[in-house]
């Protein structure tokens, strides 16, 4: 991945990453988020875990809140559809 190049991590710690993922990425699916895809997640823990988070709960919760807003915006800046799926105009 891009920018993390010279990252690298202890064994206790990439377990705690691949909980800390596998938890976001269930949590994702459960409310029903399509949007997020498991690179941006990856990339957004990854941040943290080289900033020194090892808290896999933090990890978690601060994955998920650091792609919110890009889920959020991606989903609005799709056209509203007819029945028909023709796209309307906003």
């Amino acid at each position: 991945m891009r920018g993390f190049h010279n990252a690298s991590f202890d064994p206790q710690t990439l377990v705690v990453l691949e909980t800390a993922f596998d938890e976001a990425w269930l949590t994702l699916k459960a409310v029903g988020n399509s949007t997020v895809r498991p690179d941006e997640l990856a990339r957004s823990m990854l941040r943290l875990a080289m900033e020194g988070e090892r808290d896999p709960v933090r990890l978690h919760d601060g994955a998920l809140k650091g792609l919110l807003p890009a889920a959020a915006w991606r989903e609005a800046g799709r056209l509203p559809t007819h029945a028909s799926g023709a796209m309307t105009a906003i």
